[in-house]
């Protein structure tokens, strides 16, 4: 006679091993895709430093495998270039900017408003991530073909948020809007041209220099418009 209960008894505990070897191979792969994550954003930290401190055309990879502690074989597991680092640093930098503005744009609604906030945010992301901050400015121009064009797309999609609060600013107040283009280039630069004297940890905050900003622009940018309606 078959012993119904030892043969679901064997089968369960065949079931709950191949569940437990499920699990620690489950657990396993999240480590090592966890740990691989850690590794990468290392090696990117690591460059986007070097990159900013020395400049692209100056830095070399093996400034960069050096300061990781690794060959210059190890670290072309990550990229396949210079060129291709730099871009993937900086396109990550568009990501942030584009995800914080489109927030932004959800979340206010009165114009006045967003553009301030869009102020706070860029110097708030400055103090953030120097790093990053600074290579945009001074080292978009080494990237080249796909890449330099790729990052301009997401620029333009970023100032467009932009001329929009600024456009809508207008309308509301009545304004006749001159060259919105060359008043977003204004404003942005003011936000990120700070890194050129602001220190976080003086006198002036954050918050207190996104404010001077805002009030210090559209003072004049109001009045421009203003004289441009009569």
């Amino acid at each position: 006679m078959i012993d119904i209960v030892n043969i679901f008894s064997v089968r369960g505990a065949s079931f709950l091993r191949t569940i437990s070897n499920h699990q620690e191979n489950t657990m396993a792969k999240t480590y090592r895709e966890k740990e691989k994550e850690r590794r990468r954003a290392t090696v990117y930290g690591t460059a986007t430093r070097i990159l900013c401190n020395l400049g692209y055309e100056k830095a070399s990879i093996r400034n960069i495998a050096e300061a990781m502690g690794m060959t210059k074989a190890g670290l072309y597991y990550y990229f396949e270039s210079k060129e291709e680092l730099l871009y993937q640093i900086l396109d990550s930098y568009m990501d942030d900017l584009l995800a914080g503005i489109q927030d932004i744009s959800k979340q206010v609604s009165d114009p006045l408003c967003f553009i301030q906030e869009c102020i706070r945010f860029q110097v708030t992301l400055y103090c953030r991530d120097k790093y990053r901050s600074k290579l945009i400015i001074h080292d978009e121009n080494c990237l080249s073909g796909k890449y330099y064009q790729a990052l301009k797309e997401k620029q333009r999609i970023y100032l467009s948020y932009w001329r929009e609060g600024l456009k809508k600013f207008c309308e509301q107040e009545g304004l006749q809007p001159g060259q919105l283009s060359v008043d977003v280039h204004f404003l942005v630069g003011m936000c990120n041209w700070i890194y050129q004297w602001y220190n976080e940890k003086g006198e002036v905050s954050p918050d207190a220099l996104a404010e001077r900003v805002f009030h210090i622009f559209f003072y004049g940018f109001k009045k421009s418009m203003q004289r441009k309606g009569v």
